[in-house]
């Protein structure tokens, strides 16, 4: 700015010394007659007034005609009065009509000087002592005016250049050249004026008509050719608007068709979306979007209602919550079913004139066309997003947006088809069942949205779905190596919990794992096997499992199993083994687990992992338990007979849990056999409990009013487990053997291990180690301070004979050596 106020100051310096110097020069000589200043400035006004601006984007070149009265000031007036004639209507037009800042009026008024005093010292310097009506009259007449031009051309080039704006060689050549020729042209018609008026004054009448009419029709026909032009424009502005349907781009496409149209600097789109308002801004060719645009009900409604009109504002002014940078401003509506738009058209792109009534109406029709064309774009791209929904949703989970089970058969399809090796491995949330009916299933569902979270950069290699409600499946390329590494950074994953809300959630997961082709070549099968190697978790007290099709419930063999099972039971066909408990305190064989064992006709000795699913699902479960208690509960009143204090411990399934008579059928049993209740635990797992928990824990409270002690086996992989132990009556823990296998060279595991054996005798509780395999286990174990221990160090599981003949070799607890109070009473008595 400090630039252009420099190179200004310096023309009105320069342009007024030239001025000053031309004004001291004579007239021409012989002058017929001489003109007023007045009738100049009159003429040099009307000029200007009835100019014709060519606007070609930023350049207008604009045809005024002043090179008419100057040329005529230079033959027939006083030099003096013409530079007076000439700056003042120049520096009034500037001033008043077009109301230039003080800078442009500062440069405007030496150009003015300049332009008018170079004329006067060509003319006259060319000219000499011949009358200015001569030929050589004309050749000084055309000179002055084509180098005063050129003159105020490098005038305004240099300004340009210190204001910053670009400016090139190119641009400025054609300019100069476009305005040298208007001018040039205006030199020649008041040359060819001169010679009548010189030889006879009163020629100026019809002089006057012949010029005032072929200007009108000049002015016409450049006018009626600008309208036409804008007709063009508008018709191809609207044959364009058909060919776009995103809303976004063709609101793009609009603003740019309008500030090409109305040759503005920038044009504002404010179109109604919803209940949002989309801003669209373009500027210099740029274009800007706000989808939320804010602005006041007020406001939007003053702006709406003066739409239509011009608008003569001062830069920075706010409308409709858009902040204007130009005086000259037009607006219209964009009339829409959602609601009326506003376009707003801030200012030209040349300075020349203002917008006027004409383009009102020409940017009103193009605003018709605008808002058709938006809604039209509006109502496809509403059916595209909702026809975009629609398949997402089919083929996506609606709380985690993972694919669904759908989009992941039809992308492991179309893997298997290709015959690569693949690994199905399925994730299952074990604890979501006791999230969402503790916590409700908001809560269970913002659970799951974390664990798709956690998934998602561990498979980023793999290919994640949501395949059930509980269970997320990804599809791991490779084999059983990198299913395996898959598994393990899976665990890792959650290793520290879950925030949902203000809540943290320990996410217990069980993952199983099929592999094509070695377990199943088509997808129902692999995401079948896999889903069952994933159950298997929970039932093995393990975290990974791989489909084996001996541990399948749906395999032939187990359903033969399940078939034979009932029968099993009155035929004898199934066996109770014993293994021995150790007291760590006394050094005594203090007790027994209860295993049942099942010698298939066919299929041989059978595990109870092999059938005792089968007896859940078939409902054979509660005859297998009261069998085994029946068992269990006549030896251990034998053992009794023959002076061993011996406790006895049985499994309890969780369908024991919820038999509302099961508790009633206990005490039947012992009663029938002579079994002190104390000398009985019942093993239960914490999982098993989350079976319709308030039925199952009503039933263990039954157990624990008959004076049965009751145990959690496998503690340490189940739910909360602290939580648990607080609602039920608990009497003892039996520790994982998951934790013991490593515990003499895992530190975490020993800390696992030392804190759960803490916890135990802090609540009051028997700790049970299970999975006792090795010397230094058992060594360690004594210092971390257990109770008792339980595993092949000792023995495996035996029948009741071969039991017998083992603990009669080892010392044990006798009934004279056992204390009159039972250890589980005081347990109970330490709750309580």
């Amino acid at each position: 700015m400090v630039a252009a106020w420099v190179v200004s100051a310096s023309v009105l310096a320069l342009g007024s010394a030239v001025a000053f110097g031309a004004a001291q020069l004579p007239p021409p000589v012989d002058q017929p007659f001489q003109l007023s200043w007045i009738w100049l400035a009159a003429g040099f006004a009307l000029a200007e007034r009835f100019a014709v601006h060519l606007e070609v984007r930023r350049e207008a070149h604009t045809v005024a005609f002043s090179e008419v009265p100057l040329v005529l000031g230079l033959v027939f007036a006083e030099p003096s009065e013409l530079v007076v004639a000439r700056v003042l209507a120049g520096i009034v037009t500037v001033a008043l009509v077009r109301r230039q800042p003080a800078v442009k009026l500062t440069f405007n008024a030496g150009q003015l000087c300049l332009d008018v005093g170079v004329a006067l010292l060509v003319f006259h310097a060319v000219l000499g002592t011949a009358e200015a009506v001569e030929p050589r009259g004309w050749i000084a007449g055309v000179g002055a005016v084509a180098i005063s031009h050129l003159v105020g051309a490098a005038a305004v080039s240099a300004v340009m250049r210190a204001a910053g704006a670009p400016v090139t060689l190119r641009s400025q050549v054609s300019v100069v050249a476009v305005s040298l020729s208007a001018a040039l042209a205006g030199a020649a018609v008041a040359i060819g004026a001169s010679g009548p008026l010189w030889r006879e004054g009163r020629s100026w009448i019809l002089l006057l008509a012949i010029g005032g009419a072929l200007g009108y029709f000049f002015i016409s026909f450049v006018r009626i050719r600008e309208r036409h032009q804008d007709l063009y424009t508008l018709h191809g502005f609207t044959s364009s608007l058909a060919l776009e349907t995103d809303s976004h781009r063709l609101g793009a496409d609009v603003a740019a068709g309008f500030a090409d149209l109305l040759r503005s600097t920038r044009v504002v789109l404010l179109v109604p979306n919803g209940d949002l308002i989309l801003r669209i801004d373009h500027a210099d060719g740029s274009v800007s979007f706000e989808d939320d645009h804010e602005v006041g009900e007020t406001d939007w409604r003053g702006a709406l209602s003066g739409a239509g009109s011009k608008l003569q504002v001062a830069p920075g002014w706010v409308l409709a919550g858009v902040q204007l940078e130009s005086e000259s401003v037009i607006t219209a509506t964009l009339p829409m079913p959602q609601g009326t738009g506003l376009v707003i058209i801030d200012g030209r792109l040349s300075s020349v004139r203002a917008f006027d009534d004409e383009d009102v109406q020409l940017l009103e029709t193009a605003a018709g066309h605008a808002a058709s064309a938006l809604n039209n774009a509006q109502l496809v791209e509403r059916l595209r997003e909702e026809a975009d929904f629609r398949a997402h949703q089919a083929l996506h989970d609606d709380v985690t947006d993972l694919p669904n089970q759908r989009a992941l058969i039809e992308q492991l399809d179309g893997q298997l088809s290709d015959g690569v090796d693949l690994a199905m491995v399925t994730v299952r949330v074990n604890s979501l069942r006791e999230v969402n009916e503790t916590l409700g299933r908001a809560i269970g569902d913002e659970m799951l949205r974390q664990v798709a979270a956690r998934l998602r950069p561990v498979g980023r290699r793999a290919w994640c779905a949501r395949s059930a409600n509980d269970e997320f499946t990804l599809i791991v390329p490779g084999g059983q190596k990198e299913a395996d590494d898959f598994s393990d950074r899976i665990v890792e994953a959650f290793d520290l919990p879950v925030l949902c809300g203000e809540v943290a959630l320990a996410v217990i997961v069980g993952i199983g794992v099929a592999l094509s082709p070695v377990h199943g070549v088509d997808s129902e099968t692999l995401l079948r096997r896999a889903s069952l190697a994933a159950s298997r978790t929970a039932l093995d007290g393990t975290t990974v499992t791989t489909w084996a099709s001996d541990r399948d419930p749906y395999d032939p063999q187990r359903l033969t199993i399940a078939a034979d099972l009932r029968d099993a039971i009155p035929s004898g066909e199934l066996e109770v083994h014993f293994q021995p408990q150790f007291d760590v305190v006394n050094g005594l064989v203090t007790g027994a687990e209860a295993l049942v064992r099942w010698e298939h006709p066919r299929l041989g000795m059978l595990r109870p992992d092999q059938f005792i699913e089968a007896a859940e699902n078939t409902g054979a479960i509660d005859a297998l338990t009261l069998h085994v208690l029946t068992v269990a509960a006549v030896t251990g009143v034998r053992w009794r007979e023959r002076g061993w204090d011996l406790d006895m411990a049985v499994n309890l399934s969780a369908r024991n849990l919820t038999n509302p008579n099961f508790a009633a059928d206990v005490a039947v049993i012992l009663e029938r056999t002579g079994l002190p209740p104390g000398s009985l635990t019942m093993e239960l797992t914490e999982s098993s409990v989350m079976t319709e928990a308030e039925r199952a824990l009503r039933t263990l409270h039954e157990l624990d009013e008959l004076g049965i002690a009751i145990s959690i086996d496998d503690f340490g992989t189940g739910y909360s487990s602290l939580a648990h132990l607080r609602r039920l009556p608990v009497g003892e823990i039996k520790i994982d053997k998951s934790f013991v296998l490593d515990l003499t060279t895992s530190e975490s595991d020993e800390a696992i291990v030392r804190s759960m054996i803490e916890l135990g005798h802090n609540l009051g509780l028997t700790v049970v180690v299970e999975g006792v395999e090795t010397v230094e286990v058992r060594d360690r174990l004594y210092e971390l301070g257990t109770d008792r221990l339980q595993g092949y160090l000792l023995s495996r599981p035996l029948p009741a004979e071969a039991f017998e003949h083992w603990v009669s070799e080892r010392p044990f607890r006798t009934v004279a050596d056992s204390p009159k109070d039972r250890v589980v009473q005081l347990q109970r008595r330490l709750r309580g």
